[in-house]
This record gives structure tokens, C-alpha cells and sequence, in this order.
């Protein structure tokens, strides 16, 4: 069974917790940043410690880009052992962590369009008699329509996301990118740096960037809460919440 429009998922992040940010069941939660900064770890992080009923649209990323992710993060390893057990056949115990979690079901469609996303939320209930408690878009840019331009698809895709979050009562993430500027990853993005005009529709948006290095292990991903219709949030974006981030084992704390 689900939880109620409006409650929070169990948190994956105490620091946001305390700051007056949750994604809620029912609502919709953005989160944008720049390539490679690790917005597909955050969420991914999000959804194992949620520990909910899961459907996570990976359009963006194929199914062994997210296993190798996956098991680095279960099991402390980093991505190039991972890697090199499975060239070597040595990958059963990753297989035993992956399969045990079984709240968490993928679709690996490329292009997945509307109705793609909306019969498999369906399949999802029939086959196991609820709604998922969580659905993640990874990411809108990935997801096809036949709108005209940019802002139209995205003002389309975010106006579907949101009435289904209302329909399911499931939480639902979806990831986005930012406009050039802000694309570097490395400067704190405001909300008016969206793809798209598409701020006003979700209830939470957190646009993500990067500080300090792997290499001298002091590696943040830092959250800005843009918009937070349940708490703090500042628009600039100036205002950040670090997360220590090991990306070589795809670990956020």
C-alpha cells in the first residue's frame, strides 16, 4: 500500500531532511544539472534508500551502464572493478545485490513517448496491484513527442508528469538539463537556468553542481532548492546543501 498524497518518502539525504526539503508522494519533483555531475547517483541513491515500489524510466542510460552503477553503489566497489569482474565472469554476488532489490523495476527505452510512460505505469499496477510509490524520468530531454519546439514538449511532458504524480499518488522525479551558462557544472544554477519554460508546474526543483576534487577525496555535489513549495528555497540557487560524493563507487552521504 501507498502513503498518502503529500507524505514524504523515507529520506535518503538527513541534510536535506533538516533543511525543510522532501519529495513527496503525489508531487512533482525536479532535479536539473549539467553532464556527468551526477544527477542519475542522486536519484539512484533516492530510490534504493527509499526502499518504495519503484518504476525508473532510463532512457538516458542503457541497462549496463546502470548495473555497473548499481553494483558499485551496493557493494562499495569501484566502477572499473565492477567492470573488470564482469569481463571476467565474476559477477554473481554483484547479480545477488542487484536482485534483492525488488521494489525497483527499470524500462530502458530510449525514446520512450507519453504513452509508453503511461501503459507501463498501468502494467506496473496490474502486475502488482498498486501504483508505484516512486516513478523516475531519466531524463525529459530523452522522452518524445510530437510538440513543435522545445518549450512546448517540455511544457507538455511536465503537464503529464504532474497529473500523473496526482492520478498514481506516486512521487515523481524527473531529471532535467540546464541552459548553456550553467551547463559546466561547476556554478551554482539558478531556476531560470531550466531547459524550458517549465518552473512553475513542480513542487520541489533542485539544480545540482560540483566542487572540490575526487582526487584529493573532497568531491560535493551541491544541492541548491530552487524552489521548495514546502519550505526554504532560494531562486538564485547561491543557497546549497553539500553532499560528499565518491562517484568512483557512485556513493553520495
Amino acid at each position: 500500500m501507498g502513503g498518502k498524497a503529500g507524505e514524504p518518502l523515507p529520506a535518503a539525504f538527513r541534510q536535506l531532511e533538516k533543511a525543510g526539503c522532501h519529495i513527496r508522494r503525489g508531487q512533482l519533483t525536479l532535479i536539473a544539472a549539467g553532464p556527468g555531475v551526477g544527477k542519475s547517483a542522486l536519484v539512484t541513491t533516492i530510490a534504493t534508500r527509499a526502499e518504495v515500489p519503484t518504476l525508473y524510466f532510463s532512457a538516458d542510460s542503457d541497462a549496463f551502464t546502470q548495473y555497473v552503477r548499481l553494483a558499485a553503489m551496493l557493494t562499495d566497489t569501484p566502477v572499473w572493478a565492477v567492470e573488470r569482474d564482469m569481463d571476467a565472469g565474476k559477477s554473481v554476488h554483484y547479480d545477488t545485490q542487484i536482485n534483492n532489490l525488488d521494489y525497483l523495476r527499470w524500462n530502458f527505452d530510449a525514446s520512450p513517448t507519453l504513452d509508453n510512460l503511461d501503459l507501463d505505469v498501468q502494467a506496473f499496477g496490474y502486475l502488482y496491484g498498486c501504483w508505484p510509490q516512486l516513478i523516475i524520468v531519466d531524463n525529459i530531454k530523452n522522452v518524445w513527442t510530437d510538440a513543435g519546439d522545445d518549450n512546448s514538449k517540455y511544457g507538455e511532458i511536465i503537464d503529464y508528469l504532474h497529473e500523473l504524480g496526482r492520478k498514481t499518488g506516486a512521487a515523481v522525479v524527473a531529471l532535467h538539463h540546464l541552459t548553456g551558462t550553467y551547463d559546466d557544472g561547476i556554478t551554482p544554477a539558478p531556476m531560470s537556468a531550466l531547459l524550458g519554460k517549465i518552473s512553475k508546474i513542480p513542487e520541489v526543483i533542485l539544480t545540482l553542481h560540483r566542487s572540490g576534487s575526487l582526487d584529493f577525496g573532497d568531491l560535493m555535489i551541491n544541492v541548491s532548492i530552487v524552489k521548495n513549495r514546502g519550505g526554504k528555497a532560494d531562486p538564485s540557487g547561491n543557497w546549497f546543501i553539500p553532499l560528499q560524493a565518491d562517484m568512483e563507487r557512485m556513493r553520495i552521504d
